[in-house]
């Protein structure tokens, strides 16, 4: 189907009573308070039923200042028609004017997104009066909760009625619904006596019905400036903040139960296997050589008088290195002691605040050996207590973060351990990701970064400050 064309109007044609009364009626035309409440609907918004898509389209044509540019583009093209007749009819009588164009085209060039001039802090004004209309009429729409709220008073009051001392209970209890934090009974009367009329009726002394108090209710918000629809709207975000935070909660608190879980089976068998290879160790000649005779192995050369470094004492190091979270990982058959197992040695003397320059000597192999100092790296390790209780305090770990990496899931990172040297994969929060990047890539950092770390959990707790960092070496 086609569309039929604009209408064109000939400017010859133009009856002269268009211009009549002009100068009277736009020398009148007023963009203030009183004309945004003219262009209000009567009916507040619609009813309950009205979609919410178009309940509050009156108050949209004016926040969003159509309204007002709309009224003057009609007076500017008026004007125009006027200007444009009196100057050309005679003598370009073919002129036509396509006035929607016309009207079209001042909308555009006047849009107040992009234009800022004299009539900004007009717009600025309406935009703030339906703020303030969006408010009441949210507040007003509400009133089947307040009747709800006024209800539940009752019954707490073993079926008494409201009394006018009772209204500020029903505004306290309607701010806790609403999450307003107490603003609302901050903001409306403390005392209705003299707003609300009683029936003249049967009743306890300053008993109120909850039709009189919300006609005195609906009467004080349509003249007062009580709640802006902001208001509700950060009240909103603040629930589902505080939903979010709950869920988070939840959901940590679940992480950190299975983490305890898991990290008490690994303690559990790495305390097994502990026990049967310093069994081992202890009835190993070569070991033996090392713990009572003085015996070392320094680097990766077999030296003259010195252990060998092929063997079954060498498998049992490097195992009892892995068992300590240092893990050697080469080709080779898991019995010789090459650099790989050497810079496994020397993360695991670092870890025990031991010289790296230190070769496998008696003194460092009995720490090696020794239970209750393994018990302790343990309990730093895989932080847990007995009872299956979490120390949150003890769980905090200081790690050097090393680079953020990419996960499907959370964005990680990669940190070192400051007491144990084990490498660790934590969760990093999300708001802290930028600022870690630009620490990492900063030029001038002349020290790691570092960060507080929840071993449980497994995340960041968060990055600690340069000065922090400064008292902490």
């Amino acid at each position: 189907m086609l569309l039929s064309p604009l209408p064109v109007i000939a400017l010859e044609t133009m009856p002269q009573e268009a211009s009549r009364g002009k100068d009277e009626i736009f020398k009148n035309l007023k963009l203030d308070a009183e004309f945004f409440n003219r262009m209000l609907c009567s009916r507040q918004g619609g009813s309950q039923d009205e979609s919410e898509e178009f309940r509050d389209f009156d108050v949209y044509l004016m926040e969003k200042s159509a309204m007002p540019l709309l009224l003057q583009g009609l007076d500017a093209l008026s004007r125009h028609l006027d200007s444009v007749q009196s100057k050309g009819s005679s003598s370009n009588s073919k002129t036509k004017l396509n006035p929607l164009v016309w009207l079209a085209q001042y909308l555009l060039r006047n849009h107040p997104r992009y234009v800022k001039d004299h009539r900004t802090p007009m717009y600025d004004k309406f935009a703030e009066l339906a703020n303030i209309e969006r408010g009441r009429r949210c507040l007003l729409r509400r009133k089947d909760q307040m009747e709800d709220a006024w209800h539940e008073l009752e019954k707490e009051n073993a079926g008494q009625p409201v009394t006018l001392a009772d209204i500020p209970a029903v505004f306290k209890r309607l701010d806790d619904k609403w999450f307003l934090e107490g603003y609302l009974l901050e903001q409306v009367p403390k005392d209705f006596s003299n707003s609300i009329t009683l029936s003249d009726v049967s009743r306890r002394p300053n008993e109120v019905f909850f039709t009189e108090f919300f006609e005195a209710f609906e009467d004080f918000v349509k003249k007062n400036d009580i709640l802006r629809a902001d208001a509700f709207l950060d009240a909103e975000r603040k629930q589902s903040a505080n939903a979010q935070n709950a869920i988070k909660a939840r959901e940590d608190e679940a992480r950190r139960a299975r983490a305890m879980k898991e990290a008490m089976e690994q303690r559990t068998a790495l305390e097994e296997q502990f026990k049967t290879v310093t069994a081992e160790m202890y009835i190993n000649s070569d070991i033996s050589r090392i713990v009572s005779k003085g015996a070392v192995i320094v680097g990766v050369e077999e030296k003259e008088g010195g252990p060998p470094l092929q063997g079954e004492h060498i498998s049992l190091i490097r195992l009892m290195l892995g068992i300590w979270g240092c893990p050697v990982i080469d080709d080779s058959d898991g019995d010789v002691w090459n650099d790989i197992a050497l810079a496994a040695w020397q993360q695991w003397l670092k870890g025990r605040d031991l010289s790296s320059a230190e070769g496998v000597d008696k003194q460092s192999l009995r720490r090696l050996i020794d239970k209750d100092e393994f018990e302790k790296y343990l309990q730093l390790a895989f932080p847990v207590r007995d009872g299956d209780q979490l120390d949150d305090e003890f769980a905090k770990q200081v790690v050097e973060v090393r680079r953020v990496l990419e996960d499907e899931v959370d964005i990680v990172v990669e940190a070192i351990d400051e007491d144990t040297g084990e490498v660790l994969r934590l969760a990093l929060p999300d708001h802290e990701v930028e600022t870690l990047r630009q620490r990492l890539q900063a030029s001038n950092a002349t020290m790691p970064v570092l960060a507080m770390a929840d071993r449980v959990s497994g995340r960041i707790i968060g990055l600690m400050p340069a000065t922090e960092q400064m008292i902490h070496h």
